[in-house]
């Protein structure tokens, strides 16, 4: 099931937020190439796109932590760490076997659902960091 983007997951920093509505946006479209059975080629360019785009949300939002001296940056960075490892596995599947509704559900439940509570439990504790500073 897709995430859609809703207020609770802003963060309070225009430029994490926009990158998040990015990778978010990029994994529903995952899936909904997965669905419609798109093309090889659609699923490894929109793989790609997401793989570029949270290494380098990922590098930027962990550069901020450290910078502002926020308490959770090495949980942030050991998170970012297991999900593009989760990624990368789901990455594989993808080209090795194609699509399946098993792989469409790990994309649901460990790239998604992962994503969203990420983002509410660890990234919205980088503003209130920022302020002090």
């Amino acid at each position: 099931m897709p995430l859609t983007w809703t207020n609770t997951f802003k963060t309070g920093i225009p430029e994490i937020d926009e990158q998040h509505k990015e990778l978010i946006n990029s994994m529903n479209e995952l899936l909904d190439a997965l669905q419609r059975n798109d093309s090889p080629q659609v699923i490894q360019g929109i793989l790609s796109r997401l793989s570029s785009c949270a290494n380098l949300h990922f590098g930027y939002e962990e550069t901020c932590m450290n910078r502002y001296r926020c308490p959770v940056a090495e949980k942030n960075k050991l998170l970012h760490a297991q999900f593009i490892k989760t990624f990368g596995e789901i990455r594989r599947e993808l080209i090795m076997n194609g699509s399946s509704n098993t792989v469409a559900g790990r994309i649901d439940k460990e790239l998604l659902d992962w994503f969203g509570q990420h983002i509410k439990g660890i990234d919205t504790q980088l503003k209130p960091c920022m302020d002090k500073a």
